[in-house]
């Protein structure tokens, strides 16, 4: 692994690629095309920032997100981003990623959702092979994972990881940006990769100590599978001691119960048949929030709020993101719904347009 990338993350090359990476499928917001419009000068200034050591980071906007959880939101500077994503590009995310398990399975190039529910049907198809649907779950989640992470805990991480010392201070620097001792924000791909980390030591523990076969983890929301309760049980009383040392803790969702039950992961449930196939069905949570999305979506149009069709356009999104299980009847039940409200606020709309004249 090399260990000096920190100068050629930060040639003027480098930076322009990363700042063209960034700026993919945010075009829209008004602060990137500033920026952007003016890139060869603000990506010359950044470097040189950067080279006489006069570069800091900007303050972070905070804002807060309902879907799929609610969760405070701490976003990064286009700049700033455009710094992470040099780094990330030119050897920072190799040094990171390089002893990462097979199935950590988020926030990594090939990895993410979609991979995440392929290698849960993996595993639940490989586990059916040796002993059928006679099983027990863990199903792990660490409380508060992003805002309880102490920062001497992710210095660590990345001290244990990063070869490069002046990327490792730069990384340093953006866990110090973030205020008080504790506290990761959510919204940068260096704060994604250092999480990540903290639990890679733990990752391993469950692999090769506890020898867990069937285990995948998506960022802090991690699932094993054994054939013995009693075990599990055990696995679980060395996670939570694994978890006191970094001074993290499991939440109360964190719960031990029959395979057959099904495994509810990343918003879907999976179930294994009685022949070995593994169904995987939208949580009814998902179906509600569509549901209310579109109601208000629908008023919002009448009202002019927002553009006709904008609904509609949130209906294929839930439509796409619900054929990746098997869905085909809330599918059905969706586009009945979305066409009874629309003809309910037609004939409102019409009835209110009537009484006007």
């Amino acid at each position: 692994m090399k260990s000096d990338y920190y100068e050629k993350a930060f040639e003027y090359g480098s930076l322009r690629r990363a700042l063209r990476r960034c700026c993919r499928n945010v075009r829209w917001k008004d602060s990137v095309v500033g920026y952007e419009l003016h890139a060869p000068q603000n990506t010359h200034k950044l470097m040189e920032e950067l080279e006489n050591g006069t570069y800091r980071i900007s303050p972070y906007q905070h804002f807060t997100i309902y879907e799929p959880k609610k969760r405070e939101i701490v976003a990064t500077r286009i700049s700033d981003r455009q710094v992470q994503m040099a780094l990330c590009e030119n050897g920072l995310y190799d040094d990171f990623t390089e002893h990462y398990i097979y199935d950590n399975v988020a926030c990594q190039k090939g990895k993410g959702t979609d991979f995440a529910l392929k290698r849960m049907k993996v595993h639940m198809l490989r586990y059916f092979r040796e002993h059928r649907k006679e099983g027990w779950v863990l199903k792990c989640d660490v409380h508060h994972f992003f805002p309880s992470t102490r920062h001497d805990v992710a210095k660590a991480a990345a001290t244990k990881r990063i070869s490069d010392p002046k990327a490792l201070q730069m990384v340093c620097n953006i866990i110090d940006s973030f205020d008080g001792d504790a506290g990761i924000g959510l919204g940068s791909q260096i704060s994604q990769l250092l999480e990540l980390a903290v639990l890679d030591d733990l990752d391993h523990f469950i692999k090769e100590r506890l020898r867990i076969k069937h285990y995948i983890r998506y960022m802090d929301d991690f699932v094993l599978i054994h054939p013995d309760k009693a075990y599990l049980q055990h696995c679980r009383e060395e996670i939570a001691k694994h978890l006191v040392d970094i001074h993290l803790e499991l939440n109360q969702k964190t719960s031990l119960y029959p395979l057959r039950q099904g495994i509810k992961f990343l918003q879907w449930r999976f179930a294994l048949t009685d022949k070995g196939g593994v169904r995987m069905k939208m949580s009814k949570s998902k179906q509600g929030r569509e549901r209310r999305r579109l109601r208000k979506l629908l008023g919002k149009e009448a009202e002019g709020k927002v553009s006709e069709g904008t609904a509609e356009n949130s209906l294929q999104s839930w439509i796409a993101n619900a054929n990746r299980g098997d869905a085909f009847y809330q599918i059905k039940r969706m586009e009945t719904y979305f066409k009874q409200l629309e003809r309910s606020n037609k004939n409102g709309n019409d009835a209110g347009k009537t009484s006007q004249n």
